[in-house]
């Protein structure tokens, strides 16, 4: 989570809302960060998919119920347990890396998705341990999917700041990566604020007060600072791990963002909003170019939770992979 000095609320509340609305905290030790292997050089424009509307769906009590997985327990990962359930059957297999905070095998804010999923291929939750940095997330995943018997390479779909987690995996284990799906992910610092604040228009005398008061300047950027810790995460090691694991060369990846609109910011006025979602498809359309094959797609949702409030756009993005990696 960024928090970010001299910026008032609204623009302070776009960050924070990008870099893991909705989550925990904790503080644990940092480990050296990966080495970055140098990955392809990136030319290609994300493509912008607009989506039809969709309507919100499944609040917390309303969230249904799953079959009996088809594999489940708890694995040593070395020192603890982590508990997993997968769902269907085929390959390649679908990895979800939940949001901060998440526990997916408890909370079933995945499991909308899962329906939709477990028909076509084998999809897999878990819940990750606290007290790491995302290499420690990654290489505990990485364990875990060796002792469970899912074979890769896997698609793997993470949400929030899970999309730490999952950039790290790629870029430690990428022969087992055949595709990404990042969902309303966590971007990393500075390079929001600068995006932001590059994005974000020039003076102009006619401009209202909201957009006046939002602009960041140059101090504003790096004057900011991160949380120690989130979600039991060392947020500034991490931060730099996932800096440093850089690009994701040509691993087909979509990544998924929702619409910012008045009740995400009450009591903005319009022009101020509509700038500000602009600025969010930005940072969004940055996500996509960690791939020479990335695509920009956009929920109708405002929700953070896009898997409880828009899971077709999360399932029809994760079908459309299986059957580009089968060659259908």
């Amino acid at each position: 989570m960024l928090a970010l000095k001299r910026i008032i609320p609204a623009s302070l509340a776009i960050l924070i809302a990008l870099a893991a609305a909705a989550c925990g905290a904790g503080a644990p030790a940092a480990t050296p960060t990966p080495t970055n292997t140098p990955l392809p050089t990136v030319t290609s424009t994300p493509e912008y998919t607009p989506l039809p509307p969709a309507p919100p769906t499944l609040e917390l009590q309303q969230r249904p119920s799953l079959p009996p997985p088809t594999l489940e327990g708890y694995m040593d990962v070395g020192g603890h347990s982590l508990s997993y359930q997968c769902f269907g059957e085929g390959s390649p297999a679908v990895i979800v890396e939940a949001a901060g905070g998440d526990k997916p095998t408890l909370s079933l804010t995945w499991s909308a998705v899962i329906l939709g999923v477990l028909p076509t291929t084998r999809i897999c939750i878990y819940d990750r341990a606290n007290h790491l940095t995302s290499q420690d997330v990654a290489e505990e995943l990485h364990v875990l999917l060796g002792k469970i018997s899912v074979p890769g390479p896997y698609i793997l779909v993470a949400h929030s700041l899970g999309g730490w987690h999952v950039r790290v995996f790629a870029h430690l284990y990428p022969q087992e990566v055949a595709g990404m799906i990042l969902v309303d992910t966590t971007p990393t610092y500075p390079d929001a604020a600068v995006t932001y604040a590059t994005a974000y228009p020039t003076y102009s005398p006619d401009e209202t007060a909201g957009i006046a008061q939002n602009r960041m300047s140059e101090a504003d950027v790096y004057s900011g600072s991160m949380l120690p810790s989130y979600d039991g995460l060392d947020m500034k090691a991490s931060n730099e791990q996932v800096r440093q694991a850089g690009s994701f060369g040509d691993i087909p990846l979509v990544v998924i963002g929702r619409t910012l609109g008045q009740q995400d910011l009450p009591g903005l006025d319009p022009a101020t909003l509509d700038i500000l979602a602009k600025v969010l498809l930005k940072i969004l359309a940055d996500q996509a170019t960690l791939s020479s094959k990335g695509v920009l797609e956009v929920a109708t949702t405002g929700n953070h939770f896009i898997s409880l409030y828009q899971p077709q756009i999360i399932i029809d993005a994760i079908t459309r992979k299986v059957q580009e990696i089968r060659g259908h």
